[in-house]
C-alpha cells in the first residue's frame, strides 16, 4: 500500500472517529446546557479541564515514547512487545500520583475554581460548594483507567492500526458517558448525572481496549510488568511530558482562568464555544495520529527530503479539510450557540476567534509533530511553555474587561506565537520546506464560499436557528466543494478521496 493511501485511510477513519466523538460531546453539552443550564455546564467544564490536565501529566509523555519505540524496537530486531509493555507500567504508576493528589486537594481546587455550585435550589442533591469538589474526587477515580486506555491506543497505533484507540476514546467513551447522563436526567438524578458517567464510561473503555492491545500486539499484563527498563525511552519521553502538559493546559486555561475569575456560570458559558471550535481541532491529531509512526521511521532512516514532502502533503489535507468549518462557523456562530439556549449567543464573537485559532493550528500542519519525532523534545517544550506564558498574560488582562471574549483572543494570540515558532524551526532546523505551491486552491475555494455566505447571512438570519445552521452548512460546502473541483484537484488529493471511498480497494504500490 503506498503511502500516501495509508495516510489517507488512516486519516479519514481517525478523522470520521474525532467528528463522531466531537458530535456525542456536542450533544452532552447540549444535553446539560439545555437541562441544567450554564452553572451547572461550568461544573462539568472546569473538573474536566482539571482532569484532562491531570491525566496527560499521568501519561507522562510515554504514549508519543510507545509510538516511536515500537518503530525503533522493530528497526533493532527487538520486541515490539517491550517497548509498549514499558510505556504502559511507567504511565501507570505516574498517573497514579496526580490522582491521589486531586482528591486530597479537592477541596482547595474547588474554591480556587470559582467556588461551588448548585444545580438549582430544589433538584440539587449537593448544594453549596460541594458539587464542584464531588465532580473533581469523581473524575479522579478515572485517571488511571484513562491513562492505560491512551498508552494502549498509542502502542497499537505504533503498528499504524489507528482504528482501537479511535474506537475507544472517541466513540465507546462519549457515547456511554452520553448515554448515561441521558439516562439519569431522565430519572430525575442531575448530581450523579454528573458524577458518575465520566468514571464509568472510563472504565468500560479501558477494558475493551486492553483487550485489543492483548490481541493486536501480544501485549498483555504479564508482558508489561516484565518489560526491561529503557533509559532511552524514558528520557524521549520526559521533555515531551512537559509539551503535553503545557499543551493541554493551554487548551484548557481559557476554561480555568474563567472560573476563577468569573465562577462556574462564566465557564459554563464559554464551554459551547470552545467545544465546538474543537470540532476544526479534531483535524490535527487525526492526522498526525497516523503521521507520527511514519515520521518516526523516515527520520529514524535518516530520510528527511521524504520527511518534507510527507509534512507538506498532510499540511495541505489538513488546510483542505478545515476550510470550509472555519468559514461557516466565523461567519454564523450566533445561530449555532442559540442552538444551547439564548443565553449562550453571548459567545457568539468568542466562537469566531476560537475557530480563527483553531484554522491557523490547522496552517500549521504537523509542525510539532515533526519536531518530536525528529527527536527535538525540548524545542517543543520551550515553544509551548512562551505560548502559554503569553496565553495566560493576555487571559488575565483581558478576561476582567471583554469575558469570554478575551478569553479566546487570547487563544487566538497564543496559537498564532506557537504556530509561527514550529514553522520557523521545521525550516530552520530540519530544512524543510512547510507548504507546497497548491495551497491555494483550498484558499481560493475557502474565499469563494466566504463571500457567498457573507452575501446569503440576511435571508439566512430570518430562519429559525436550526435551519439557519443545516442550510449555512449546505451552502458553504456545495460552493466550497464545487470551487474544488473547479480548480482541479491534485493527484494526492484525489487518491485521499478515493481511498476513503467504500466498496474501493487498496491497490499495493
Amino acid at each position: 500500500m503506498s503511502r500516501n493511501r495509508l495516510i489517507a485511510g488512516q486519516a479519514g477513519i481517525s478523522y470520521g472517529g474525532f467528528l463522531v466523538g466531537q458530535a456525542v460531546r456536542f450533544g452532552f453539552n447540549l444535553l446539560v446546557a439545555r437541562l441544567l443550564g450554564e452553572e451547572a455546564l461550568g461544573v462539568y467544564a472546569l473538573a474536566f479541564g482539571v482532569m484532562q490536565i491531570v491525566e496527560t501529566f499521568g501519561v507522562g509523555g510515554y504514549d508519543a515514547a510507545a509510538v516511536r519505540y515500537v518503530n525503533l524496537y522493530t528497526a533493532e530486531g527487538r520486541k515490539a512487545s517491550d517497548a509498549a509493555g514499558f510505556a504502559l507500567r511507567s504511565a501507570l504508576f505516574m498517573s497514579l500520583v496526580p490522582a491521589v493528589l486531586v482528591m486530597l486537594f479537592s477541596g482547595v481546587l474547588s474554591r480556587m475554581l470559582g467556588g461551588g455550585a448548585s444545580l438549582d435550589g430544589s433538584a440539587s442533591l449537593l448544594v453549596g460548594g460541594t458539587l464542584l469538589q464531588y465532580a473533581l474526587i469523581s473524575y479522579a477515580l478515572a485517571v488511571p483507567f484513562n491513562v492505560a486506555t491512551l498508552v494502549a491506543g498509542h502502542a497499537i497505533q505504533g503498528h499504524r492500526d489507528l482504528a482501537p484507540k479511535i474506537v475507544a476514546t472517541q466513540i465507546l467513551s462519549p457515547c456511554i458517558m452520553l448515554l448515561l447522563t441521558a439516562l439519569l436526567l431522565v430519572a430525575e438524578q442531575p448530581g450523579p448525572a454528573l458524577l458518575a458517567p465520566y468514571p464509568a464510561a472510563s472504565v468500560l473503555s479501558c477494558l475493551w481496549i486492553w483487550r485489543q492491545l492483548r490481541r493486536k500486539t501480544g501485549t498483555g499484563i504479564t508482558e508489561m510488568l516484565r518489560a526491561p527498563a529503557d533509559r532511552r525511552m524514558r528520557s524521549f519521553a520526559f521533555p515531551l511530558l512537559g509539551v503535553s502538559v503545557l499543551s493541554m493546559v493551554s487548551y484548557w486555561i481559557d476554561i480555568l482562568l474563567l472560573g476563577m475569575l468569573g465562577g462556574p456560570f462564566l465557564s459554563g458559558l464559554y464551554q459551547p464555544a470552545a467545544r465546538t471550535a474543537g470540532i476544526l481541532r479534531a483535524v490535527l491529531p487525526a492526522f498526525s495520529g497516523i503521521a507520527a509512526p511514519l515520521v518516526a521511521a523516515l527520520q529514524a532512516g535518516e530520510r528527511n527530503t521524504e520527511t518534507g514532502r510527507l509534512y507538506r502533503l498532510v499540511t495541505r489535507w489538513m488546510v483542505l479539510c478545515v476550510m470550509p468549518a472555519t468559514v461557516f462557523l466565523m461567519l454564523l456562530p450566533e445561530p449555532v450557540l442559540l442552538l444551547f439556549g439564548p443565553g449562550f449567543a453571548a459567545g457568539s464573537t468568542a466562537l469566531a476567534l476560537l475557530s480563527a485559532a483553531a484554522f491557523v493550528q490547522a496552517f500549521g500542519g504537523i509542525a510539532g509533530t515533526v519536531l518530536s519525532m525528529a527527536g527535538h523534545g525540548r524545542v517543543t517544550f520551550l515553544n509551548a511553555l512562551l505560548a502559554l506564558a503569553v496565553q495566560v498574560a493576555l487571559s488575565v488582562l483581558l478576561i476582567p474587561h471583554v469575558g469570554i471574549t478575551g478569553a479566546a483572543g487570547a487563544s487566538l494570540g497564543s496559537m498564532v506565537l506557537l504556530t509561527t515558532l514550529r514553522l520557523a524551526e521545521v525550516a530552520r532546523v530540519l530544512d524543510i520546506r512547510p507548504f507546497s505551491h497548491s495551497l491555494w486552491k483550498p484558499f481560493a475555494a475557502g474565499a469563494g464560499a466566504a463571500l457567498t455566505l457573507f452575501f446569503s447571512k440576511p435571508w439566512l438570519l430570518g430562519l429559525a436557528p436550526a435551519l439557519t445552521v443545516l442550510a449555512g452548512i449546505g451552502l458553504v460546502m456545495g460552493v466550497y466543494l464545487g470551487l474544488c473541483v473547479l480548480f482541479r484537484l491534485e493527484a494526492d488529493d484525489r487518491e485521499l478521496i478515493l481511498s476513503i471511498m467504500p466498496n474501493r480497494r487498496n491497490t499495493p504500490s
